[in-house]
Formats: C-alpha cells, structure tokens, sequence
C-alpha cells in the first residue's frame, strides 16, 4: 500500500499514527509492497492489526482515496455451474453453532478455533463469527465479525453477502453440498467467491460441521462436490479448533526466546557454512591455479624443445654467441616461439 501523505484525509492519518496498532499496520503493509502475494500479505498485516482505526484508515486509503491498486479477477474461483450446487436448502438448517472444520484458502479459510453461530432474523440469515489470529510470541487474537445473507429467489443453494459498507466487500455463497440429520456428522459444504475496493475475484471453500474435527465418514461425499467445481479435496486443510487457553506470558515469552535463539543460531550456520564455502571455493581455485601454472610452465617448456629442435647448425650457433633472453628470441625469430598466458 503506497500512501501519499497528500492523498489521505488528514484526521484519518492523524489518528492512525496516534494509534500504536494503526502505525503498526501501515508499518507492516510497506513490507508487503511489490511482494508477489502482495494483496495477501496485506491481508494478514489486517488481521494482526485490525481496531476501528484501523478500518477507519483502511477505508479511507482503499475505498475513498484509491491508495491501492484493485487487484482484478483472474478466474481462480468462477461461479459454479448449477449442476454442482444441491437442489434444495433451507437457510433455516443453517441455525446453531457451527465449526469449520477444513477450508481450501490460506487466506481466509484455515483458521484455528472457526466458531460460527447462525440465527434467522426474517428473511435473513444472520451469522456471528468468530476465529484467531496466531501472534508471533505462539499467542493468539480472538476476531469476529457478523455477516447477513439472503437466499437467491430462483436458486436456494446461493446465498448472497451484500450492501456492506466497510470496503463495499460482497460474498456470493453457494452450498455444493450438505447432509442435516442432528447427527455428529452433519455438514455444510460451502464454496464462496467475493470482491472488494482492493480485489475482484477472491474465494475459496470451507466445510461446516456439527464436530469440531472433520468426521471421516464424510470425506467421500466432500471429494465428490469438490471435483465437481474443479477441486481436490485431498488439497484442503483441516483447522484446529481445540481452542484451548491462550499460554501464560512466561511461557509465551520463553518460546519467543527459544525462537530468537534458534534464529540466531540458525543464521550462525549459515554464516559459518557460507564462510566454508568460500574457504573451500578459494582452496578449490588455489589447486587450479597452481595446475594451470604447472601445465603452462610444461607447454611453454615444450614449446622452447619443439623451437630448438627446428633450428639449424648454423641457428643455434649464432644463438650461443648471443645469449639472447627468451623474449629476445621470439623477436628475433619473428614470434615463432610463443609465451603464454595464463588465462
């Protein structure tokens, strides 16, 4: 994210510099700057980062003042064709708590502790969720959001996230499959595809169960609507949703020590293997060297034998009566005996 400090509304940039974790995010953000994953690095400095100043510079430099480049559909994630999707739901299955228990997308999918508990406000259905965000030190940041979809009125298997303000981000949900019989085993099978200020075209899927972990009876049924919008399921991650305690601060710390160590140390190795290396490289080229030397002090040796051999009687008197240096000779005898050089 480039930010010209002349582009942004002042009070925005104002607050965001007042506001450690607001620094912070633009901090991060200028890492992911011409970053091949540039739009998903920016995406996980959001999720370490995010609080309402965040959103409020975030809107303010994405959606009002255009900082960042909108990054265009690629077609990784086309709309399915309806003969993927199932032929009935009922949003009103969709109630109670729900985990995601494997997702396809790095991104936005694979999570740990994905909690989501679903409600029917009318016509609407309503979705409060919840998830962490690992932290450098092995802690975590608990998020959530709240999501309301409508149901298509010709095609029930799509559900549509709109009319949202924070960067007019829309999420089309499309159910490929779902089992609902208040067994252990129940699921959701959920692809998705959405745009946003910053990007057209993003997506993924995630499967909703009823367990915490993904039920193995279930696999077949998910490979089958998998392939059938282009997936393989044997690619998807399965997330952790022990959700357990967060560690003491001592032990949080012990393990950033332990990382910092084992960094330092690992950077040691490599210095020292890099020093080896060269070390080698430079006994390596001393060895050829001294070879080259050798073979050329032979050639030119040769080459004197081979000079004297073709002179005659009367030559090689009149050499002993001059007792001229080699260079002397060569020019005396028109370079026909050459001095190399090494090369």
């Amino acid at each position: 994210m480039h930010l010209p400090a002349q582009g942004m509304q002042r009070i925005e940039l104002a607050k965001c510099i007042a506001n450690p974790s607001c620094a912070a995010n633009v901090a991060c953000l200028n890492t992911c700057n011409n970053r091949p994953d540039e739009t998903e690095c920016q995406i996980k400095c959001g999720d370490l980062f995010e609080n309402s100043v965040v959103d409020e510079f975030n809107e303010c430099a994405v959606s009002r003042k255009k900082c960042v480049p909108k990054k265009s559909d690629v077609g990784e994630f086309p709309v399915p064709d309806p003969s993927a999707l199932v032929k009935n739901f009922n949003m009103a299955d969709f109630r109670g708590k729900w985990y995601i228990s494997s997702g396809l997308n790095p991104t936005f999918d694979t999570f740990d502790c994905q909690l989501h508990e679903f409600r029917l406000e009318g016509d609407r259905l309503v979705a409060n969720l919840a998830w962490r965000i690992p932290t450098p030190d092995s802690g975590f940041f608990t998020r959530g959001a709240v999501q309301r979809f409508v149901q298509d009125p010709s095609q029930p298997a799509i559900l549509y996230n709109h009319d949202n303000e924070y960067l007019h981000y829309q999420d089309d949900w499309y159910i490929l499959s779902s089992k609902i019989e208040n067994k252990d085993d129940d699921y959701i099978f959920v692809y998705y595809r959405g745009r946003n200020d910053a990007w057209d075209g993003y997506g993924g899927a995630v499967v909703y169960t009823r367990s915490r972990e993904l039920p193995e009876t279930i696999v077949p049924e998910l490979e089958r609507a998998a392939k059938s919008v282009g997936r393989d399921f044997s690619t998807f991650i399965r997330t952790d949703n022990t959700c357990g305690a967060e560690p003491p601060l001592a032990d949080r710390i012990e393990r950033t020590v332990e990382k910092g160590e084992k960094l330092i140390v690992d950077e040691v190795k490599e210095i020292e293997g890099e020093i080896e290396g060269e070390v080698k490289e430079l006994e390596r080229e001393e060895e050829t060297l001294v070879k080259r030397l050798a073979d050329g002090i032979m050639e030119v040796k040769q080459d004197v034998m081979n000079f004297f051999q073709g002179l005659s009687k009367e030559e090689m008197e009149i050499l002993d009566q001059l007792n001229l240096e080699a260079t002397e000779v060569e020019e005396l005898f028109s370079r026909s005996l050459p001095i190399r050089k090494l090369r």
